[in-house]
């Protein structure tokens, strides 16, 4: 599936996900489809490991809230939520909203510290045994308490196919979940697993309540029914197109942490104009990854102010996606060629108004959680302008002559048709002939569920991101065999073996080693083509503050936090 940070523009997880919603999604959303997610470093207590040190972030909030409000209208994302329930779809509505509610057990701060949450401990007791010390006197937003049954049922449902949890892959090691006593979940596994241990970070973490779920059926999650969690919201209603309200859960555990709020509303605008209008009149309080071509409207609002992250504060990418194992698309010198060419710098700049980084690696600042300097010293060599005399010696080498490359790219969206023209004007440089192919965005969303839907297609604009930074994640999802935005089949054999190393290594420094190994791999097969990496762009109401200015907002209840200001 595909998520964006404005209406058409993919982006995609990095677990091996099922992708049997992407085609609901293709049909109701108004973007590209792709999965998302997030690995990372188990712990007990405050754990140490991959997505938990800082990455050298400045500002991680807008503020602190001051005070209470009575009310909160926040844009939800670029299309309305599809479905309420945690594991149903990975994509921005989703995880934007779905947190607030439904809180996974590990918590993860804005500058991406995992501290205990629903489970007071959590780590190993063994290489097969992970064990969840579950919080005593939580209740559900109906008031009964949350058990370590209720646990134990929410993480199994990541394994029953009959679900198709957008998280199934990060379980992949996993033999058995159940609840050994009152207060404890063990989790048995094959191994370690990097995967899974971060997993309890995300939605795939998310406690529910097992008799409401079960007495729903089919339709939890659904508008009629919502959800039943343990979070600082519960489910108001759901119109289930233009209006999600959440209520404030007055019986919250955390009092600390209780919303400020006493409603929270998330809308869907048809378009990028209908969402600055209500942003710039004050009709919308404030949003969240928002389209980078509102920054010029946005920047000098008199309603509220716009505030730009830090270089690194999302784990996204601005990814060419290759998607054919043969021909010349296929062909590693003419991926060299159009990745030599690409002005990377100038569309950050001009493109991005200023609010993106050029991204030479598929593992970018970003996703640097742990290891940084090591991450960033293997980084600079591939940091270079672009050699246009490089890049047609290539492609002569290549003999793809006047072959037409198809690129295919979401019409509807202005950012993606900007970069699309970008890349067909520089590849020309070079001598490569792009065959632009705009198409409508349920038709493009297609392509990431239908694999005769993108054979037409030699590469496609993809919107690539993890949850939390952990490179593994990323070079899993365009580089492992299955990985599920390797379309094009790619398959290098150390590539996979040091990625499946890196998966059980809990050694920061060992595992970057592993990974920065396989990365040197794909540098070279080129199955994506790295082009920018977003900043976290947020708007806020000037009567508000409290908003995360990290990409953290995808695995918490953020919302709770905003307030007066």
């Amino acid at each position: 599936m595909s998520s964006k940070t404005s209406p058409a523009t993919p982006s995609s997880r990095a677990r091996r996900c099922s992708l049997q919603l992407v085609a609901v999604a293709a049909t109701l959303a108004t973007a590209l489809t792709a999965c998302a997610g997030g690995k990372g470093q188990e712990s007990s207590g405050e754990p140490s490991g991959s997505a938990v040190n800082r990455i050298g972030l400045s500002q991680v909030t807008t503020g602190t809230a001051a005070g209470p409000v009575d009310d909160v209208t926040w844009y939800g994302g670029y299309r309305p939520v599809i479905t309420l329930d945690p594991i149903g779809l990975a994509d921005y509505p989703e995880e934007t909203a779905i947190p607030n509610m439904c809180e996974p057990l590990v918590r993860v701060t804005p500058d991406y510290k995992l501290t205990p949450g629903l489970a007071t401990t959590f780590g190993y007791t063994d290489d097969t045994h992970y064990v969840i010390t579950v919080r005593q006197g939580v209740t559900f937003a109906d008031g009964k308490p949350m058990t370590a049954e209720d646990v134990a049922y929410s993480l199994g449902r990541n394994l029953d196919p009959k679900y198709a949890s957008n998280y199934s892959g990060s379980f992949a090691q996993v033999k058995k979940i159940e609840a050994t006593d009152d207060k404890t979940v063990t989790v048995t596994l094959a191994r370690r697993s990097i995967d899974f241990t971060t997993a309890l970070g995300t939605l795939a973490g998310a406690v529910v309540e097992k008799d409401f779920a079960e007495k729903a059926g089919r339709s939890f999650g659904s508008p009629s029914v919502g959800v039943m969690c343990t979070g600082p919201y519960e489910f108001g209603s759901y119109d289930g197109s233009t209006k999600l309200v959440l209520t404030k859960n007055d019986d919250y555990w955390d009092k600390a942490n209780a919303a400020h709020a006493s409603t929270f509303t998330f809308v869907y605008p048809a378009d990028p104009s209908a969402l600055a209008n209500g942003l710039l009149s004050g009709k919308i309080d404030g949003g969240l990854s928002l389209p980078s071509n509102l920054v010029t409207q946005l920047q000098n609002a008199s309603s509220g102010k716009l505030y730009v992250g830090d270089k690194g504060s999302t784990p996204i990418n601005v990814d060419l996606l290759f998607t054919k194992s043969s021909g010349a698309s296929a062909d590693p010198a003419v991926r060299q060629a159009l990745s030599l060419v690409l002005d990377r710098a100038a569309i950050a700049k001009t493109l991005f108004n200023g609010t993106a980084d050029p991204l030479y690696k598929v593992s970018g600042p970003g996703v640097w959680g742990y290891a940084h300097d090591a991450y960033a010293d293997a980084y600079q060599p591939y940091v270079a302008e672009p050699d246009v005399a490089k890049a047609s010696e290539l492609v002569k080498q290549s003999g793809v002559g006047s072959t037409e490359l198809a690129f295919a790219f979401p019409a509807g969206d202005p950012e993606s048709s900007q970069i699309a023209t970008v890349v067909q004007q520089e590849a020309k440089q070079a001598g490569l002939n792009v065959k632009l192919v705009g198409l409508p965005s349920q038709q493009y969303g297609a392509i990431f569920a239908d694999p005769k839907a993108r054979a037409p297609y030699d590469v496609i604009l993809t919107k690539n991101y993890v949850e939390l930074p952990e490179p593994l994640l990323l070079d899993q999802l365009v580089g492992d065999v299955h990985g599920n935005m390797n379309f094009s089949g790619y398959h290098d054999p150390t590539v996979t073996e040091k990625l499946a190393q890196a998966d059980s290594t809990t050694d920061d420094r060992a595992r970057a080693e592993l990974v920065i190994a396989a990365e040197a791999k794909l540098a070279e097969g080129l199955p994506a083509i790295p082009i920018v990496q977003p900043r976290a762009l947020v708007f806020e109401n000037s009567r508000l503050t409290g908003a995360t200015l990290t990409f953290s907002y995808m695995t918490s209840p953020w919302a709770a936090a905003v307030g007066a200001r």
